[in-house]
């Protein structure tokens, strides 16, 4: 089927509408379609009925053989595709009128020959696909440089490198195709590299800096050098509890305006907002010496306002520790996840105050509302996903996505906005 030619957009098919017509050129032209009628009818030595008429000659059908009438009964369409094709039998004719002429009128119409076409292809598109086994490539054998438990993988898009960070602090340096291009420890001077523990890490992409969590109750924010090379920028201290997991958001519309999120082992949430990203996270406070290696931040000067481009703000979200954290720009709310089943999904809702005009920029005031949204689920949740640009229609209402992972071998999908009960349930997913 692959050689004949193919259908003209609107024409060839009779139908009205542009797409439809598309959508039949696509499923017609197909290599590989199973045939109209059942198979156990049908002898090896017979023409299969979906390979009787090509495109020419549905064309022809339709110009000429319903041209002066709009219907044909068997007698006049067997003749007409007689003298038309120069295969298939009387009897294949037959068996095709029969199958479009489910009603028994003894006539059909072109209207009736392209829908019965049109719903054979695409039950027998589906089922193709249905039957059909993926194409993978072969797997690759990748050299593998870390000793413990990989936190994350991210691609760098201003290097076009992928980046990953280990337990035990190995950094590996990837190019697109997984090849392994250079590797190195990240530190702390607060522990010796035997008592290292890292806990996770994420990519700042609007100001290339990497920042990565400690158990040594610290976050480390990184430049990355040209030469793919982490150069301690800033070292934030301080914290209560041992920061678990991290998130990073920027406005894209506005790179200055950015969010590092991070959930601790006492389920709190913290955040620190910046105003001034591409200048500088925090300013160089008096005290240190413009000379020094990296710039050491008390989270509580932070919370105290000392510095001027960042602000700070937490909240107790659950009962256990915060196994995920992301910031949704779209919903205004910091999503986190936990293993608790009082506490499995909670939803802090920001607000926007106001916009502050600076030099060249202006900034957008946050603050936290004081109510939030708790979702129970059994067991809790070991993982989840947001995503804007997945929209799913319910009640001819666009909504977003929220899916969730538990223990339960289920994957859930929710309506940020309708938090009763999910969508949808992927059941047994990871049996």
């Amino acid at each position: 089927m692959g050689d004949k030619p193919r259908l003209s957009v609107a024409s060839s098919t009779g139908l009205k509408n542009v797409a439809a017509s598309n959508q039949f050129k696509r499923l017609y032209n197909q290599q590989s379609i199973s045939s109209f009628s059942n198979h156990e009818d049908i002898r090896e030595d017979r023409i299969e009925l979906e390979n009787l008429l090509g495109t020419d000659e549905l064309e022809k059908l339709r110009t000429q053989g319903f041209s002066k009438s709009k219907v044909l009964d068997k007698e006049n369409f067997i003749r007409f595709l007689r003298h038309t094709l120069n295969r298939g039998s009387d009897r294949d004719y037959e068996e095709l009128f029969e199958c479009v002429d489910v009603t028994k009128e003894g006539v059909i119409s072109w209207d009736k020959l392209a829908t019965y076409l049109m719903l054979k292809l695409y039950d027998n598109d589906d089922r193709e696909k249905a039957s059909s086994v993926p194409n993978w490539k072969s797997g690759k054998n990748l050299i593998n440089a870390h000793r413990d438990s990989v936190k994350r993988i991210q691609h760098m898009d201003s290097f076009n490198r992928y980046i990953s960070i280990s337990k035990e602090g190995t950094v590996c340096i990837y190019n697109d195709e997984m090849q392994l291009y250079k590797t190195f420890k990240a530190g702390t001077e607060s522990c010796k590299i035997r008592d290292l523990w890292i806990t996770d890490f994420v990519l700042m992409t609007n100001v290339n800096k990497v920042a990565v969590a400690y158990t040594s109750k610290e976050l480390i924010i990184y430049d990355m050098t040209s030469k793919l090379e982490l150069s301690l920028a800033y070292r934030i201290v301080g914290i209560d509890a041992t920061p678990y997991c991290l998130d990073y958001w920027s406005d894209s519309e506005n790179p200055n305006d950015a969010i590092l999120s991070w959930g601790d082992v006492k389920g709190d949430v913290h955040a620190i907002l910046f105003n001034s990203a591409i200048i500088a996270l925090f300013e160089r406070p008096p005290q240190q010496t413009n000379n020094a290696a990296y710039t050491r931040v008390q989270l509580e000067d932070v919370a105290n306002g000392i510095y001027k481009n960042a602000s700070y703000l937490t909240y107790h979200a659950h009962a256990e520790w915060t196994r995920q954290i992301k910031y949704a720009d779209h919903l205004e709310c910091f999503i986190s996840c936990s293993t608790n089943t009082k506490t499995a999904l909670v939803f802090g809702w920001m607000e926007k105050s106001g916009l502050t005009v600076r030099v060249n920029y202006s900034v957008r005031i946050r603050q936290l509302r004081e109510a939030r949204n708790v979702v129970e689920i059994n067991q809790g949740l070991n993982s989840f996903d947001y995503s804007r640009n997945f929209n799913l229609i319910v009640d001819n209402e666009s909504i977003f996505i929220l899916a969730t992972a538990g223990v339960n071998y289920q994957v859930s999908l929710w309506n940020p906005f309708v938090l009763s009960k999910p969508n949808g349930v992927i059941e047994n997913f990871f049996e």
